[in-house]
């Protein structure tokens, strides 16, 4: 007996993906509409199952309904099961849809004499709800699949433009684990040398190469001597000078900030707390418009991402800009409250940033939390303790 997986298709693509990979159906029935089909919905279900490497590209037909007539969606869905010749198991997701499409899959396969399973999935929540044949208490699937990052983000219509950069982004990263750190633990002494470097450098981050020569307007302390030793520059009295590659260029305006945050946030990936992490992002949406992520990971089939500011970077108005950027792209890639975090070195945040934040349901953390970004992350998932973590 053959299986079939009925989907009402809608802006929230996960609950039918989740669906899918939970259940494994022989074939899958789509119920559109002419917006959904315009924003490509249905495609990008289907192009992520293929990623997972379920292809159901010639096992899965798409039905476009009228979602404001009762009508038409029970016409058009009774005339494709009336073509099922044999015996089949239904199982119908009513999640998707408004509640026009749902009520009518439900006056359907209640009925269709066959064997039928009907449910939904609650929003962020990881589980299969039957409400056909009811059950007391209500029969309850566990949704154990996890969905990577780039399945995530083709949920959502959008794919990744830089894929093939990441692993050697992500090993550099991890061979700097130790140095990023030790620029946060020292920041505040070392935040004056920061600062001279960005302002001479902070617009060359797109060159391959650049020769910096520069007098710092001080004696420099102990500290700032021992950064600029570990970094290969050549001192001569307050002449800083080093010929730089990109790779140093960005680490050193700023990209040390990102490397450090990435490290803390990977070493729960690897722990087992976080599913999957990416750094330096670049996405682009069906439509061809590109958004950059700093750092992005996914925890229970939710998409996270963090931004990441530096006071050498320039002014505070650089976290407003973010506030707004992050809380856009938050309601891109699905709904849920705090799903963006900018990371900063600001030792005080203004309680106008962080209401602003609020509203868009950003949380901006100051450096004393970055250094415990961990124990943040942890607390913010309610993971009292974990095993590995250190």
């Amino acid at each position: 007996m053959s299986r079939i997986h009925v989907c009402l298709v809608s802006e929230q693509t996960i609950p039918n993906i989740l669906g899918i990979y939970h259940f494994k159906p022989d074939r899958v029935i789509f119920c559109s509409t002419d917006k959904m089909e315009k924003q490509r919905k249905t495609d990008a279900i289907v192009n992520t199952l293929l990623l997972h490497g379920l292809d159901y590209s010639a096992k899965s037909e798409r039905i476009i309904v009228d979602q404001d007539s009762l009508t038409d969606c029970i016409n058009k869905v009774e005339l494709l099961i009336e073509k099922v010749e044999d015996e089949v198991d239904y199982v119908v997701n009513i999640t998707g849809g408004n509640k026009i499409m749902a009520l009518a899959a439900y006056e359907i396969f209640r009925d269709i004499g066959q064997k039928v399973v009907i449910g939904y999935m609650p929003l962020g929540k990881n589980e299969f709800t039957q409400i056909f044949p009811r059950n007391k208490p209500l029969k309850v699937y566990e949704v154990k699949e996890r969905l990577n990052l780039e399945e995530y983000l083709m949920s959502y219509g959008f794919r990744i433009q830089n894929k093939e950069k990441f692993q050697t982004i992500k090993d550099k990263t991890l061979s700097r684990n130790e140095a990023s750190k030790w620029i946060l633990d020292n920041y505040g002494q070392l935040k004056g040398m920061l600062g001279f470097l960005y302002k001479h450098m902070g617009d060359k981050r797109k060159q391959k190469e650049y020769h910096l020569s520069a007098a710092f307007d001080r004696e420099l302390t102990k500290i700032e001597r021992e950064m600029l030793d570990k970094h290969g520059f050549t001192i001569n009295g307050s002449l800083v000078s080093k010929d730089l590659l990109k790779d140093e260029i960005v680490y050193l305006t700023g990209g040390w900030f990102e490397e450090y945050v990435f490290n803390e946030v990977y070493s729960l990936v690897k722990d087992r707390a976080l599913d999957d992490a990416m750094m330096g992002v670049t996405i682009e949406s069906f439509g061809g418009i590109s958004n950059e992520l700093d750092i992005a990971f996914t925890k229970d089939n939710v998409f996270y991402h963090i931004e990441c500011k530096t006071l050498a970077e320039g002014d505070k108005g650089i976290i407003r800009d973010e506030v707004y950027k992050k809380g856009a792209i938050s309601a891109l890639l699905g709904k849920g409250e705090k799903r963006a975090i900018i990371c900063t070195t600001h030792n005080q945040i203004s309680e106008a940033h962080s209401a602003r934040a609020k509203e868009y349901g950003v949380e901006i953390l100051q450096i004393q939390q970055v250094r415990d970004l961990k124990n943040h992350l942890l607390k913010m998932f309610g993971i009292k303790s974990h095993v590995g973590h250190s």
